[in-house]
């Protein structure tokens, strides 16, 4: 990073080299920030950017309209928690299925509850390749 404070004693033609060859970034804030400090938080922002890009386009989040600010908490911390959720997945899955057909495919997997007892029912071809994919051991019955 360039400090233009710090070049005082460089020609004109050879900041202006300097400028061209490594780019500028001019970052307007209504607080200090020390320079190391800059890129860093632009790529943080821009991460955020890209994780709400994911809320908004992939799971199909719905524009907030709320009335008091607890309710905004709420609902955006929700919204980060479903996608926790989703990059999760999306990452331990991998390109054999996507989030959606997983999702959709894990919803037949039914179970039947007793009083004192819980029966899972056989899982297809594709359910035992999701949870093996996954990690996840499903039990033929579980005590209540």
């Amino acid at each position: 990073m360039i400090n233009v404070a710090d070049e005082k004693e460089k020609s004109k033609d050879e900041l202006e080299y300097i400028l061209k060859t490594r780019g500028i970034m001019i970052l307007v804030s209504s607080f200090a920030m020390k320079k190391e400090e800059v890129v860093p938080a632009y790529y943080i922002r821009q991460t955020a950017e890209k994780m709400f890009g994911f809320s908004k386009d992939d799971l199909n989040m719905l524009p907030l309209r709320v009335h008091n600010e607890e309710t905004l908490r709420g609902l955006l911390f929700l919204q980060f928690i479903a996608l926790i959720a989703y990059t999760r997945l999306k990452k331990r899955i991998g390109k054999t299925y996507t989030v959606e057909e997983m999702l959709l495919t894990m919803r037949n997997l039914k179970a039947k509850v007793y009083d004192k007892e819980l029966l899972v029912g056989e899982l297809t071809k594709h359910q035992k390749q999701i949870c093996e994919k996954l990690g996840i051991l499903v039990p033929r019955n579980l005590g209540i």
